[in-house]
C-alpha cells in the first residue's frame, strides 16, 4: 500500500480535538442525546461529519498540524453548528438499525427546531453527504443550500456497493474493524491494499468506538436512497466538492450529478477521501458557494 492512504488514515484518526471559540451544548432528539458545537453569527450553516469520526472537532475544527479548518473559515460570516451524529462522539449510541438511517436525517431537522432555525445551509462530508442528500429531497423547505463533500446520496446503488455495505456491517458486528471500508476510501490509482493492511487500518479507523453501534449506522444507510424524480425536481442550490483522487465515491458522484438540477461541481486537485476535507481549497470553495446563495 502506498504511503498516502496510511498518512490519510493517521491524519484522520489523530486530529486535534481543540474546540477553541466553539460552544458545546446538547439536546434531546427523539429520546437520544445529541451533542453539538456552535461558533459565529449570521445565517445558519450545519456541518455533518463522516462515518466513524470521533467528534465534530475531528473533521471541522483543526487537524493534527493545528491548521484552521471549516469552522474557523465559515464562522467569520455565518453561525456555524456542527453536530455529533448519534452513534458518534458525545452523542447517544443506541444499538439497532431502527435508530439510524432516517432518524439521522430527522436529527438535523430536530436540531434546527431546537435552535429555532427556520432554514439553514447544510454541509455534509462522506456519510454526512449521504444524509444531506436525503435531507435535500425530504425537507427542501428547511434548506438554503446543500454542499456534498467527498460523496453523494444513495442513488441507484450498485450490487457491488450493497455487498461492501453488508460486509462492512458484518465485520463491525464481529469487532473485526472497518477493513472492508479501506479499499473504498483508498486514493484512486494506487494498488489495492493487502488483507493485512486492511485489517490494521480498519481497526485504526474505529479504534475506541462501539463497533456494533457503527454496524447499525452502516445498515441504516440503505434506507436513505433517493430517486431520479426527486433529484430532477430539486430547486435547492447544491455544491458537490471532492478530490480528483477520490476512490469509490467517484462512481456514485458520476451517476448523481448529471441528474440533479441546480448543481455546481468543484474538484480539488490532489485531494482524496481522507484528506480533501482538510485542504484550504475545500473550505474556500464552500465559503464562496455559501456567499453566492445567502438568503
Amino acid at each position: 500500500m502506498r504511503n498516502s492512504l496510511i498518512f490519510g488514515l493517521v491524519l484522520f484518526c489523530s486530529l486535534s480535538v481543540s474546540a477553541a471559540r466553539a460552544e458545546e451544548a446538547f439536546f434531546n432528539a427523539n429520546r437520544i442525546k445529541i451533542r453539538y458545537i456552535t461558533a459565529g453569527q449570521g445565517e445558519a450553516v450545519i456541518l455533518l461529519h463522516g462515518f466513524a469520526v470521533r467528534s465534530s472537532e475531528e473533521m471541522w475544527i483543526k487537524n493534527a498540524l493545528n491548521e484552521p479548518q471549516v469552522v474557523a473559515e465559515l464562522s467569520r460570516d455565518y453561525r456555524v453548528i456542527a453536530m455529533d451524529w448519534r452513534g458518534h462522539g458525545k452523542s447517544g449510541k443506541p444499538r439497532g438499525v431502527k435508530n439510524y438511517g432516517l432518524e439521522m436525517v430527522e436529527d438535523v431537522v430536530r436540531l434546527m427546531d431546537h435552535l429555532k432555525i427556520k432554514q439553514a445551509h447544510i454541509v455534509g462530508y462522506s456519510l454526512g453527504a449521504i444524509v444531506a442528500g436525503k435531507l435535500l429531497v425530504t425537507h427542501p423547505d428547511r434548506l438554503l443550500s446543500v454542499t456534498l463533500g467527498g460523496g453523494a446520496p444513495v442513488y441507484q446503488p450498485t450490487k457491488k456497493w450493497q455487498v461492501v455495505v453488508e460486509e462492512l456491517a458484518k465485520s463491525l458486528d464481529k469487532g473485526a474493524g472497518a477493513g472492508p471500508l479501506v479499499p473504498v476510501i483508498a486514493p484512486a490509482g494506487e494498488p489495492a491494499p493487502s488483507q493485512e493492511a486492511m485489517n490494521v487500518l480498519g481497526q485504526l479507523l474505529v479504534f475506541g468506538q462501539d463497533q456494533k453501534v457503527l454496524a447499525s449506522v452502516i445498515r441504516g444507510i440503505v434506507n436513505l436512497e433517493v430517486t431520479t424524480e426527486q433529484l430532477k425536481a430539486n430547486k435547492i442550490p447544491v455544491l458537490v466538492v471532492y478530490g480528483n483522487r477520490e476512490g469509490e465515491a467517484l462512481e456514485r458522484i458520476g451517476r448523481f450529478v448529471p441528474v440533479l438540477a441546480q448543481v455546481e461541481v468543484q474538484v480539488i486537485a490532489g485531494g482524496d477521501h481522507m484528506t480533501t476535507f482538510a485542504r484550504p481549497e475545500f473550505r474556500t470553495a464552500i465559503h464562496k458557494f455559501l456567499n453566492s446563495h445567502r438568503n
